[in-house]
């Protein structure tokens, strides 16, 4: 994936870091350094919106969604057969696949995560039920689809756009503009809609919040479905970048979930930067160091911020009144 993200022509200057002594070499070092940061911040971002999901799965529960990043690749695959194999528009594809992953979401609220709740199951039972969700996600994948990497056309362009000694790819600028506009309509829906406020009491205390009045039976589908349609939309940006295979979500889900923990857990602005940290520092030991321990790497953060800042850089100062 990073490789894709930092493509650059094969007559462009190499991905090395220059040496000491020339100016011009500096300079296209340098702008080798701004294009990785930016190629790893759009692939950090990617990992942040299945993380945003993660974080209001939280708030709203204090649950993990294990199957999250499954969704991510269910997305994926819809979009290959909706746009891929039957040829729809994309902006109509997407508009069916974000609608067919809404009323899954909004499904596994009402009949899984509601229900559950309220009967008071503990949360490691409630976990183990949304492990088995993965299990049966990547074995209806692999019956619909097979275990073969599948891949459709880029619709957002394959030539780099040029600027100075930098090569960018277009859907760099689509990922960055798509995320902006997700982090804007949704601080509108927390902030200025009655659903919006009415998930964020739900947040607070789900018991409270019904006693009040609020249908926490329709908010918290609603949650689900709202993060797994943001699982779905990090599935559709990534497939032009990354081929689809049944096991990509597994992967992709740890990534958001390092996301979570670095950034703070249950904070969506959390989510948003502890993406960017994933995505960025990735990119640059991949590239600049070796791929064998990108991974590393990034599991060496999350632990550091276990160890020294356990609450995530946004960790949140829980306050109980009696």
């Amino acid at each position: 994936m990073q490789a894709e993200l930092a493509r650059v022509p094969e007559a462009d200057v190499s991905l090395r870091m220059p040496e000491v002594g020339s100016k011009g070499e500096w300079a296209v070092g340098l702008a080798m350094l701004v294009q990785l940061s930016l190629n790893g911040l759009a692939l950090g971002l990617l990992y942040a919106l299945p993380a945003f999901g993660i974080a209001l799965i939280y708030n709203a529960t204090g649950l993990f969604n294990y199957s999250q990043g499954d969704l991510l690749t269910l997305g994926g695959y819809l979009m290959l057969t909706v746009f891929g194999v039957w040829h729809l528009p994309y902006p109509i594809a997407v508009l069916v696949v974000l609608g067919a992953t809404l009323a899954l979401g909004y499904a596994m609220g009402s009949i899984y995560f509601f229900p559950m709740l309220i009967q008071k199951f503990g949360p490691s039972v409630i976990l183990i039920g949304t492990v088995a969700l993965s299990v049966a996600i990547v074995n209806a994948v692999l019956l619909l689809w097979g275990p073969m990497a599948k891949s459709y056309e880029n619709v957002f362009g394959n030539k780099a756009f040029q600027f100075g000694d930098m090569y960018i790819m277009p859907h760099v600028f689509w990922i960055f503009g798509i995320v902006a506009v997700l982090v804007i309509l949704l601080q509108y829906l927390f902030t200025k809609t009655i659903t919006g406020l009415a998930m964020r009491a739900v947040a607070q205390n789900y018991v409270a919040a019904q006693l009040m009045g609020i249908k926490v039976n329709q908010i918290i589908p609603l949650t689900i479905a709202l993060s797994t349609v943001l699982a779905a939309i990090s599935g559709i940006l990534i497939t032009p970048i990354q081929p689809l295979t049944p096991q990509l979500g597994g992967l992709l889900a740890t990534k958001a979930f390092a996301s979570v923990l670095i950034g703070g857990m249950g904070s969506m602005s959390g989510a948003l930067v502890g993406g960017a940290i994933v995505g960025i520092s990735e990119t640059l030991i991949a590239t600049l160091v070796t791929p064998t321990y990108k991974d590393v790497f990034t599991f060496l953060v999350v632990v550091s911020f276990l160890l020294f800042r356990p609450g995530g850089i946004f960790r949140r100062i829980e306050v109980e009144k009696v």
